[in-house]
Order: structure tokens, then C-alpha cells, then sequence
């Protein structure tokens, strides 16, 4: 098969925008979402995660290492996006990713309710950054020296 035949072939296949949310939320920071909508550079975020579960692997102690905190950055991203594509106007999702005009995608209740999961996840994983933050400063100021943590 050409690659000018395999380009139509995944031109021609209608990508549903739900899907997609879905894939950012529990796969973004591997880029599924990117591979199913058909980006270019879809295998960023994967080599990025990668590199970082690497580090992590590495580390001695993986609850004080800087490529977990690294590797939340590709995580809150797919989060985000997530988010984005849920509710992004269906007409502009279409006109975007799926031009041909097979089909077409709607708003509702499963692209809300991953819109609402993804802000859910978005949130938890910025408190958790924010502790650590706070720890990371606190320790850094001395305040914890007595403390058994």
C-alpha cells in the first residue's frame, strides 16, 4: 500500500470527538489522542514519558525525585486536553478532523460527564503538585527539621 493510499484511508475514517477526550484523559501523556486524531508529532509526549518513567526507574527513591514531578507535566497536559476536545464545539472538531463529512459529532452527556472527569483529575493532580511544592519549601526552610515525615 502507497503512502498517498494510506493517507486517504485515514483521511477517510470519521474520529469521534468523545473518543478522543477519552484517550487525552487516561492515555494523553502516552499521545493516543494523537495517534487516533492523526497528528504529525503524536510520539512527543510517549518519548517524553518515557524518558521520565526512565529517571524514575533509575532513582533510588521515587517519592523524592524530580522525574516524578517531571512526569506529571504530560499527565496535567492530556488532562487538559481532555477537557478541550470534550468541549470543544463539535462543528469546529469536524471541521478539523473530519473534513470529509462522513459523520458528525454532537454535544452530550458522555462528552460532558469526561469533561467533568478531566477537571476532577486536573484538580486533584494540582493539589497534589501544590503539596509537594509546599513540602519541597518547607523542608528547604528548615520548618520540618524535627518532624518525622
Amino acid at each position: 500500500m502507497s503512502p498517498q493510499t494510506l493517507r486517504l484511508e485515514q483521511a477517510s475514517r470519521f474520529r469521534n470527538k468523545t473518543l478522543a477526550a477519552l484517550l487525552a484523559l487516561f492515555f494523553g501523556s502516552l499521545g493516543a489522542h494523537g495517534l487516533y486524531l492523526g497528528r504529525r508529532l503524536w510520539w512527543l509526549p510517549l518519548a517524553y514519558t518515557m524518558l521520565m518513567a526512565a529517571g524514575v526507574l533509575v532513582a533510588d527513591t521515587w517519592w523524592d525525585n524530580i522525574f516524578v514531578h517531571l512526569l506529571i507535566v504530560p499527565v496535567t497536559a492530556g488532562i487538559l486536553e481532555a477537557v478541550i476536545l470534550a468541549l470543544r464545539d463539535p462543528a469546529r472538531f469536524d471541521a478539523v478532523y473530519n473534513p470529509q463529512g462522513g459523520g458528525r459529532n454532537s454535544h452530550g452527556w458522555p462528552s460532558v460527564l469526561t469533561a467533568i472527569a478531566g477537571a476532577v483529575a486536573f484538580v486533584n493532580i494540582s493539589l497534589y503538585w501544590l503539596a509537594i511544592i509546599v513540602l519541597a519549601l518547607y523542608r528547604h526552610l528548615g520548618w520540618l527539621d524535627s518532624w518525622v515525615y
